[in-house]
């Protein structure tokens, strides 16, 4: 027997003594990403595997007491990027029906469609439904805001895991950078654009060698992830993100 096997035999035989778990309700999250979308989806009672504190929560590996919350869940929410997907998919011998894959961006087609595919295997489509009027509102208000202040008028540089918020926002994507670190020539090709504000990924920040030679540049780094700067749900990291951009916009015109 593999050792990955025996890890899975022992977590489950333990997990069978004491108090029984619940497979009603539970809804397993990889991250707190894919948390924030169940959350927004109506679910109640979700477990998120990947600690809120990490800086990087698609590297997360499972560990034997996770096994144990992952055969008794209801449904697992992942998105596809995360280390653990493989042993998740063919390693623990999960219902095709247990697993569900989303897609996660801060675009409101993508956070409608995401939610609703969640909320489907709950049931709990009117809670998702009024979750996502909330939030669509919410990124309405923050585009009306650069709308009539004109800071989306800015050109600017974006991470490739930020740009669905900053098209959101309606700010006008003179360069796309990351995930990878940026060669000489892509930052030299970069800081010739013109842009003044340079938009980076908190989690994995690659646009620091860049703002450093971007003359008169504001940078500035978005969440994905909620758990920094006391954000837990979808909204929270929205509202963060438009604050963001907000005080970048507003130095650009110092």
């Amino acid at each position: 027997m593999r050792r990955y096997q025996l890890v899975i035999l022992i977590a489950l035989i333990f997990s069978g003594c004491g108090q029984p778990l619940k497979n009603d309700t539970m809804v397993v999250a990889t991250n707190s990403w894919t948390a924030a979308f169940a959350k927004a989806a109506g679910a109640k009672n979700v477990v998120v595997l990947a600690p809120f504190e990490m800086a990087h929560p698609a590297e997360y590996e499972l560990r034997p007491s996770d096994i144990p919350l992952i055969v008794h869940a209801k449904v697992i929410i992942f998105a596809g990027y995360e280390t653990m997907v493989k042993r998740l998919q063919s390693g623990l011998e999960l219902k095709p029906e247990v697993l569900v894959k989303i897609d996660t961006d801060y675009s409101m087609a993508t956070i409608e469609k995401s939610v609703m595919e969640i909320a489907q295997r709950l049931g709990t489509e009117k809670t998702a439904l009024q979750n996502i009027d909330s939030i669509r509102h919410l990124l309405l208000e923050g585009r009306a805001r650069f709308d009539k202040s004109g800071l989306n008028g800015t050109p600017v540089l974006v991470n490739f895991f930020q740009q669905s918020i900053v098209k959101e926002m309606g700010f006008s994507v003179t360069g796309v950078f990351g995930p990878a670190s940026l060669e000489a020539g892509d930052i030299d090709k970069m800081a010739k654009t013109g842009s003044t504000m340079i938009i980076d990924n908190k989690h994995n920040p690659v646009g620091l060698p860049l703002a450093k030679v971007t003359t008169g540049a504001v940078y500035r780094q978005l969440l994905n992830f909620p758990g920094m700067n006391q954000t837990a749900t979808l909204a929270d990291v929205i509202s963060f993100n438009i604050r963001q951009l907000e005080s970048a916009g507003e130095n650009t015109h110092q």
